[in-house]
């Protein structure tokens, strides 16, 4: 019989240098004390005060006030239990954290039910899906007899430059009128703006290398040395809706098409980057891959891990409305069309109400978060820990 508590500290170490996720390395520390004074908790603090930026050519400064990190998670039933629970009611639930928070993944509406405080990892699962980063920005356009300012919401992109993530890479997105893309990189003072962009619809981080498409299609590539190149070959319409996503270890366009006189309201283009060739090419299915089409960021996750089997080939999304009024849908790439979730028990589900399996007495635990195998639901925003609030100098 293998007593895992009396693995060797050298193996520990090992092991969770492999763990890519905080989820993961917090799993790993709650089995046992050995293991968790193996290794300390994956955090990556960022600096607390990032500088303005300098004045652009049309008189504005911008500045980043705070970050915030959103986590998508999948809760769902072991296997054996989900053989024998309600086949009515759903096995997975996806939920989104955000400042400690949580939120509807499509809408980033506020989830207000009576949420369990402490999940047992023994009755369920939790696996991170993915996270991105919110910024709050601010800006100071400068007019003759007085200044105006404006505060809104936009992505932010981070790229670790080192295994500790002491070095690190920021790019945002500042806008007034036209979108400028912002990059500053740990230790510097200043932000490196680009002005002469085409209105940024999405940026990401793939392959060590920032990209951000433009309305028009046009691809923009910064590596970590601030050298940019450009993809001339446009992607989809100058008309549609861009994002960006990496599936499967590839950079995908995401382009939602607005329908009109059309009860499904929006479809979609699936481009992949040929990088090599400097080109993006159309594919007509995902495989096993759905996309989780947030407001703020997308995820690819396998049908696998709903235990779907390879039955993917889905974009779940939602339009129309503020954030409370969104309406959800899913795409089916396969067979061409849209439907609104309410139609649809199966998918809707994993969104909401909150399966009766997670709400149930057996899944709370009173213990403490790094105890025993449970988390406080709360902190499955851990990756708050990853300076989730900076204050502008």
């Amino acid at each position: 019989m293998a007593y895992w508590s009396e693995l060797p500290p050298e193996l520990l170490t090992l092991i969770a240098k492999r763990l890519e996720t905080q989820f993961d390395v917090l799993r790993f520390r709650s089995i046992c004390r050995s293991w968790r004074s193996s290794f300390p908790p994956k955090l990556y603090p960022l600096p607390k005060r990032l500088p303005s930026s300098k004045k652009t050519k049309a008189g504005c400064r911008f500045s980043l006030n705070q970050i915030t990190i959103a986590t998508l998670f999948l809760v769902r039933l072991p296997p054996a239990t989900e053989n024998r629970s309600n086949q009515t009611d759903p096995s997975c639930w996806l939920i989104k954290i955000s400042d400690g928070k949580p939120l509807n993944p499509l809408t980033d509406s506020g989830l207000n039910a009576n949420l369990p405080k402490v999940l047992n990892l023994i009755n369920c699962q939790v696996i991170e899906l993915g996270h991105g980063y919110v910024g709050r920005y601010s800006v100071h356009i400068n007019y003759r007899f007085r200044g105006l300012y404006r505060n809104y919401i936009e992505k932010v992109e981070i790229l670790r430059l080192s295994p500790d993530g002491d070095d690190f890479m920021v790019v945002g997105l500042f806008s007034h009128g036209v979108e400028y893309l912002a990059l500053l990189k740990s230790g510097e003072n200043e932000w490196t703006v680009l002005e002469n962009m085409h209105g940024i619809q999405d940026i990401i981080t793939s392959n060590n290398k920032f990209y951000a498409i433009e309305r028009s299609g046009g691809t923009i590539i910064v590596d970590q040395f601030f050298s940019v190149g450009f993809i001339q070959h446009a992607v989809g319409s100058p008309t549609n809706r861009k994002f960006l996503v990496e599936s499967s270890g590839n950079l995908l366009t995401v382009e939602m098409i607005f329908l009109e006189n059309s009860e499904s309201n929006a479809g979609f283009r699936i481009f992949k980057l040929d990088e090599e060739n400097q080109k993006w090419d159309e594919i007509k299915s995902l495989g096993d891959q759905i996309l989780i089409l947030g407001l703020h960021q997308v995820v690819s996750v396998s049908a696998y891990e709903f235990h779907w089997g390879d039955q993917g080939n889905l974009v779940f999304y939602s339009i129309d409305g503020n954030v409370e009024d969104r309406v959800m849908y899913v795409f089916d790439l396969e067979k061409g069309i849209s439907i609104p979730l309410e139609n649809c028990p199966v998918y809707c589900n994993l969104f909401w109400p909150l399966p009766v399996w997670l709400n149930s007495s057996e899944s709370v635990v009173s213990s403490s978060m790094e105890a025993t195998p449970g988390t406080e639901f709360a902190n499955l925003g851990i990756c708050e820990d990853v300076g989730s609030s900076f204050s502008s100098s």
